[in-house]
């Protein structure tokens, strides 16, 4: 089974930063919103820029925001011989560009039809092999007085509670002038993870690579 992570967030408080220790070999960056990584580093590459002779780049950075062309690249990154990490930043917005494409829709049914949406690419990002590790990185709202997964609206939220759906929910905050990534949270946070990944940890530097480190190690005691 593959490790789906949740990463939640406000806009700046370093979801994206939190990639700058990850292993761009070992890796795909699927960016859901194209802007430039917030760090220097020459591994990573963007998949079919058009080089000076022509051809196209084969890179490590995606670019698109389609639903049904995500789910397909989970599926792909499954049988990859070397990738074992997929980063998609940021999922909300998967949900968000399909809402204003059928904004003139009208009915209900649609709300339901974008949560089996965002359900299929979670439970895809499951059926991987064991080894296979996928982050979503996500903004933040608060509601019915808790901090989670920013969506698309309270209806959607009644159709689908994504963060049920992830053993590991990691919060990025700032706190004391540092980006650290919290844990474990109070009743009113999503953050958990299971106890023994971070012992006696309730935050940490927000460091991806750290993270992923600990749940292979996590998931090799099993």
């Amino acid at each position: 089974m593959g490790t789906p992570v949740l990463i939640l967030g406000d806009s700046g408080a370093g979801k994206t930063y939190s990639l700058r220790n990850v292993q761009p070999d070992n890796t795909i960056l699927l960016q859901c919103i194209p802007k430039l990584l917030p760090f220097r580093s020459t591994g990573w590459k963007l998949h079919g820029k058009v080089l000076g002779d022509g051809t196209r780049q084969h890179g490590n950075i995606f670019r698109f925001d389609d639903w049904n062309r995500i789910g397909e690249l989970i599926t792909r990154f499954g049988t990859h011989p070397t990738k074992r990490v997929l980063i998609i930043d940021d999922f909300q917005v998967v949900m968000q560009h399909e809402n204003m494409m059928r904004a003139y829709q009208t009915g209900f049914q649609k709300f339901t039809e974008m949560a089996d949406h965002v359900w299929q690419l979670i439970t895809a990002a499951t059926l991987l092999p064991d080894d296979f590790r996928v982050y979503f990185l996500c903004h933040t709202e608060e509601s019915d007085g808790k901090v989670r997964m920013k969506t698309i609206g309270k209806m959607l939220n009644e159709k689908l509670t994504p963060e049920g759906y992830f053993s590991i929910v990691l919060r990025c905050i700032k706190k004391d002038g540092k980006h650290v990534f919290l844990i474990k949270g109070d009743d009113h946070d999503t953050a958990k993870a299971p106890p023994d990944m971070f012992p006696a940890l309730t935050e940490m530097d927000n460091d991806l690579h750290a993270v992923d480190t600990a749940i292979t190690e996590f998931m090799t005691d099993l």
